[in-house]
C-alpha cells in the first residue's frame, strides 16, 4: 500500500509536489537474507531486520531530495537509512545509516537532521567575473532551494513516523 499527495497543475494534469510513503517491503536485500546499507565515506551497514517504513521527498520539481527507510532488527534494534539525492547522478547521492535502540531515538535523529547539510552552492562568490546583483540573485535562489528542502524533508519524516507508528 502507498500513501501519495499530489498537486496538479491546472490544464498540465503535471505533478507539482508527491509525496510516497511505502508499506514494508525488501529492498537492498542480499541472497542470505542480510541487508546491505550504503555509508558514504564507510563501510556499509549489515543487517538482519525487516523494513517497516519508507519514503522519499522527490517532486517533479525537486533539484535535490531525501528517500528515508526504517528497518527492525532481529535483535528489536532501529536502523534508519537516509540517502541525500540531487539531479546530477548516482555521485551526487549521500549515504547515511544508523542504529539506534528504540523508535523514540531514531526519530528524534530523524527530526534533528539538518537536511540543508548536502546542498551545494552552485557559483562562486569568489568569481571576479560575477556581480553583486548576480551573487544575490543566487544566494537568494539557493536560500529558497533550502527553505523547499527542508519543508519537504520535514513532511517525508512526518509521514514515515506516522506509518511506522500505525502499522507496527
Amino acid at each position: 500500500m502507498s500513501v501519495s499527495y499530489a498537486h496538479f497543475q491546472t490544464g498540465l494534469e503535471e505533478a507539482q509536489h508527491a509525496l510516497t510513503v511505502s508499506s514494508p517491503k525488501t529492498t537492498h536485500c542480499t541472497r542470505s537474507g542480510v541487508i546491505v546499507l550504503r555509508q558514504s565515506g564507510g563501510k556499509p551497514l549489515k543487517i538482519k531486520a525487516e523494513l517497516l517504513a519508507e519514503g522519499s521527498s522527490r517532486t517533479v520539481t525537486s533539484l535535490g531530495w531525501h528517500e528515508i527507510a526504517i528497518y527492525r532488527t532481529e535483535e528489536d534494534g532501529i536502523v534508519v537509512a537516509i540517502r541525500s539525492l540531487r539531479n546530477g547522478g548516482a555521485e551526487s547521492c549521500v549515504h547515511r545509516a544508523r542504529s539506534f535502540p528504540d523508535t523514540d531515538q531514531a526519530a528524534t535523529w530523524l527530526e534533528e537532521f539538518d537536511p540543508s547539510f548536502d546542498l551545494s552552492a552552485d557559483f562562486d562568490v569568489a568569481d571576479p567575473r560575477a556581480s553583486a546583483a548576480s551573487v544575490s540573485l543566487k544566494a537568494a535562489t539557493l536560500r529558497d532551494r533550502t527553505e523547499r528542502l527542508k519543508r519537504d524533508y520535514r513532511c517525508l519524516v512526518g509521514e514515515v513516523l506516522f506509518r511506522l507508528e500505525t502499522e507496527t
